[in-house]
């Protein structure tokens, strides 16, 4: 009940009781009808809607500071005509707020198209929906609030900067020099198989090997000279400091999102893996939607191991190698030595945890970039305020650590 009915019940009780007092029965009369006014507005905003809601976004993945448009169909499935509705549009907090929509009077399988639009800043699969209605008599004395099931998602990608391309790798080789086991096929010059592995098409599969080897084969129908990259993101909570798009987590994910593009748009078979992540196997991504879809939805992991690393960079190894790209927080030295004996010549953006939480001059970050550099890999240590394109540049061009 609204308080305009609570007022209306209290009044319609002080004027029935005067009547009474005074004997005068009209004035009771007049108080009674003010007390039922409020109950019968009340049983009217009781009665079941059967409404149906869809929403179509438009484009369903915008970039960071872009804008979607939301179209809100709304129909009524039930046998009765609805009131006039004021709907309210529940949002994930990046998107802004909370849209108000007024629907009108709906016959019984007449629906109405609504839009509205929304923009955010931040990253990340944000959730619209459902839609909160509020029914409301005429005379505004009792409202109900519904919520009518129904959600949908946007995508809002990580931000992209400009990159050089990757410098001195040659192909077939990314960065490795290493070579794929083939298996010829008798009379198949050019083609070959190999065992398969997680993320192969299964319409590969080549069955006659299979049942030859009783291992699980796959063709492979050109040379393994494409370029192969490994890219790690350390998405440990510990690891980062800072908030928002000044944090050093965002930042990270932005430079593995730029990292990403500039490699897959120059052909190399890139696979991604989070520290997070401690099974082992990488996946190719199948492209760049594929990718930036992942970054979005990437949040810090309360894990405090970084072996999620170590196995990747094993299992990236094991199946030819290739140029491998970290862009990490402070490793522990055994960590950082496992890395190298893997891998002599990776690259690597090390956050320094300390600076972007106030406190300036050397520190762990770069005891990490050195111990890696002393391992072959070539690092840059990152600070508040460090420009992507520069410090990549450097990497590319074989600079060694610059504090």
């Amino acid at each position: 009940m609204t308080g305009r009915g609570r007022l209306f019940v209290a009044a319609g009780v002080l004027v029935a009781l005067t009547g009474l007092v005074l004997g005068l029965h009209d004035l009771t009369k007049v108080g009674g009808l003010l007390v039922v006014l409020p109950a019968l507005a009340l049983l009217l905003s009781r009665r079941d809607l059967d409404l149906d809601v869809s929403r179509q976004v438009s484009p369903v993945r915008i970039p960071t500071d872009g804008h979607a448009d939301v179209t809100v169909q709304v129909r009524n499935a039930g046998r009765l005509s609805t009131p006039l509705l004021r709907g309210e549009e529940t949002l994930a907090y990046a998107l802004g707020d909370r849209p108000h929509l007024l629907v009108p009077r709906l016959d019984s399988g007449e629906s109405r198209r609504l839009s509205y639009r929304v923009r955010s800043h931040v990253r990340g699969h944000h959730v619209i929906g459902p839609l909160s209605v509020r029914v409301t008599d005429p005379f505004g004395l009792a409202t109900r609030s519904i919520a009518v099931p129904g959600q949908t998602s946007l995508v809002v990608l990580p931000r992209v900067l400009p990159l050089t391309p990757v410098r001195g790798v040659p192909a077939g080789g990314g960065g490795e020099t290493s070579t794929s086991s083939r298996v010829a096929l008798q009379g198949e010059d050019d083609i070959g198989v190999r065992e398969y592995r997680i993320g192969d098409d299964l319409r590969r599969i080549h069955w006659r090997s299979t049942a030859r080897t009783g291992e699980t084969m796959v063709r492979q129908d050109e040379q393994p000279s494409r370029r192969r990259a490994l890219v790690l993101l350390d998405d440990r909570a510990g690891s980062h400091a800072g908030t928002g798009g000044g944090g050093s987590f965002e930042w990270s994910v932005t430079a593995v999102a730029s990292i990403v593009t500039v490699l897959l748009g120059e052909r190399f078979e890139v696979h991604l893996c989070l520290a997070s992540d401690e099974t082992g196997a990488v996946v190719p991504l199948v492209d760049l939607d594929h990718a930036l879809d992942e970054l979005a939805a990437v949040e810090p992991a309360e894990t405090t191991s970084p072996d999620g690393l170590v196995e990747a960079l094993d299992d990236f190894m094991l199946h030819g190698g290739g140029l491998v790209v970290g862009v990490l927080g402070q490793l522990d030295d055994e960590v950082v030595d496992l890395c190298t004996s893997r891998s002599r010549h990776g690259r690597a953006l090390v956050v320094d945890r300390g600076g972007f939480t106030g406190r300036s001059g050397t520190g762990p970050a770069d005891e990490t970039a050195h111990r890696l550099a002393l391992g072959g890999w070539r690092a840059e240590v990152v600070r508040p305020g460090a420009q992507l394109p520069e410090l990549w540049t450097r990497l590319s061009v074989g600079l060694g650590v610059r504090a």
